[in-house]
């Protein structure tokens, strides 16, 4: 819909989040990583061939949303696409510390996790890889 190419939101992840090969975090040349994040975590295999990106945005609806997203986006998003969406963040440059932006409460039948950074979102595909560092002490949780 609002998407112009060229204008991209494409961020490389930090190399300690990209060695954990948990998050999905396809190149694009336009503001739409929402769609795509969201896009991939409906059909992961498509991912790697980019099969027929369009068709799959016209399927879930994502042709229909105003890009660029943003965090605030989230919760009319999961009304319009009848998902459940859960975002999750860092706070430092390596991406070491990580905390959850938005979680869901709404009862939706499809939930997805996604990293948002630098106006980018991107799949956590495997949520145990990305959090696995995790320790919990007194009812509190910290990743280091």
């Amino acid at each position: 819909m609002d998407h112009q190419v060229g204008e991209s939101d494409f961020r490389l992840l930090p190399k300690f989040l990209k060695s954990k090969n948990a998050i999905l975090n396809p190149q694009n040349n336009d503001q739409r990583s929402f769609g795509y994040a969201i896009s991939y975590s409906f059909h992961p295999s498509d991912w790697r061939n980019n099969w027929s990106i369009k068709d799959r945005f016209i399927q879930h609806g994502l042709d229909k949303i105003k890009y660029p997203v943003h965090p605030e986006d989230i919760p009319m998003l999961e009304n319009q696409l009848n998902i459940r969406i859960n975002l999750f963040s860092f706070i430092d440059q390596g991406g070491y510390k990580r905390y959850s932006l938005y979680i869901s409460k709404k009862y939706k039948p499809d939930e997805v996790n996604l990293l948002y950074w630098e106006g980018r979102f991107a799949w956590i595909k495997y949520m145990s890889r990305l959090f696995c560092d995790a320790r919990k002490y007194a009812n509190s949780l910290f990743l280091l």
